[in-house]
């Protein structure tokens, strides 16, 4: 139809700079009147390359607060113009379903694969994962398979988040955490008690107290309203409370109108994660250290693009977001603490 030979057409489709304007312009004038595509199937064979980048979603394409993590593979894989092919797997339903997950990527040709998980948690690697290049995002590996590991720095972000806090003025600050079962929950314990200790200020076992109890995919049960009541008897009380995740919070203010005090009148509140719509509905807003998932994905997809084998764990900044939550009438920031006692974490 164009009027060319094969040869051309390939150049045209490959974007070969040395193709006349006019002839090019006449080729794919023929390729949308006759709404051409290339054969991938072709392509493959010839290249032995599929362009094909498989992304084995735990549960991330079905939570909320873990969709950062395949929308940034996506941008990058998009920027180095590969497919990304997504599988979604469910612990739930067994082995067998991974396993078919697995075997839909490979008979793809796959080049590489993401195995990401929906939050921060242990993850047993297929065999297959030590075959191709791989990386795994949010998990980290418990078998044989080790491959590159992208994960939050939980602890960090605790650190920095309770300085901050104690930069506000506060001295009483207490913490509702995760639910113990969860990798995330000593992690971000730990921040907040090493940032205590740095300000000169003794842990008080009293102020700390899991939000959630039971087992996460089971019967896992809050205990925001009990842990309140005990924090409110302590005198004196806490000024402020930082919140394992931003669901605890929500919890947390309603349970805090419910005995007639206010988030940012009688007490401070900070978080961690950045769920949306919960951080930014709730009023006043939610000061909180938002998840590195866009991050994580993009320096997994950039990873594996680079063809690093070595199984090395990089963990990745949280971002702090300042909204209103933090903020106490009558405390006066950096007070009674000293500028070199607390030093603050980043800011957007």
């Amino acid at each position: 139809m164009a009027g060319t030979s094969f040869k051309t057409v390939s150049r045209v489709i490959n974007d070969d700079p040395a193709v006349r304007e006019e002839t090019r312009a006449r080729v794919l004038e023929a390729i949308e009147e006759l709404g051409y595509r290339p054969n991938s199937a072709a392509r493959t064979m010839r290249s032995q390359r599929s362009g094909v980048i498989g992304f084995i979603s735990d549960r991330v394409t079905t939570q909320p607060h873990s969709g950062d993590i395949l929308r940034g593979a996506q941008q990058v894989a998009d920027a180095h113009d590969k497919v990304l092919m997504v599988v979604n797997i469910d612990r739930d339903a067994g082995f067998r379903h991974r396993q078919r997950a697995l075997d839909i990527l490979l008979e793809r040709r796959a080049e590489g694969l993401i195995y990401a998980c929906d939050y921060h948690r242990e993850v047993e690697l297929p065999k297959e994962m030590g075959m191709v290049p791989s990386v795994l995002a949010n998990g980290f590996a418990s078998g044989a398979i080790r491959v590159p590991t992208f994960l939050p720095d939980e602890q960090q972000a605790a650190l920095e988040v309770t300085r901050f806090l104690l930069a506000q003025g506060h001295r009483r600050i207490a913490y509702l955490g995760l639910n113990p079962r969860l990798a995330a929950a000593s992690l971000r314990q730990a921040g907040y008690r090493q940032a205590l200790e740095e300000a000169g200020i003794k842990v008080d076992e009293a102020l700390i107290h899991p939000a959630l109890v039971g087992a996460p995919d089971g019967d896992e049960r809050s205990t925001v309203e009990e842990a309140i009541d005990r924090l409110l008897a302590n005198s004196p009380r806490p000024t402020a409370i930082l919140c394992g995740q931003d669901s605890t919070a929500m919890q947390l203010y309603l349970a805090l109108a419910g005995r007639g005090l206010g988030v940012g009148r009688d007490l401070a509140v900070a978080s961690f994660d950045d769920q949306r719509p919960i951080s930014t509905f709730l009023t006043p807003g939610l000061t909180t250290m938002r998840l590195p998932h866009l991050e994580m994905g993009r320096q997994a997809m950039h990873c594996l693009l680079a063809g690093s084998r070595e199984a090395t764990t990089v963990r990745l900044p949280f971002v702090r977001i300042e909204r209103e939550s933090h903020l106490v009438a009558g405390l006066s920031p950096r007070s009674p603490l000293s500028e070199s006692a607390v030093s603050d974490g980043p800011r957007q």
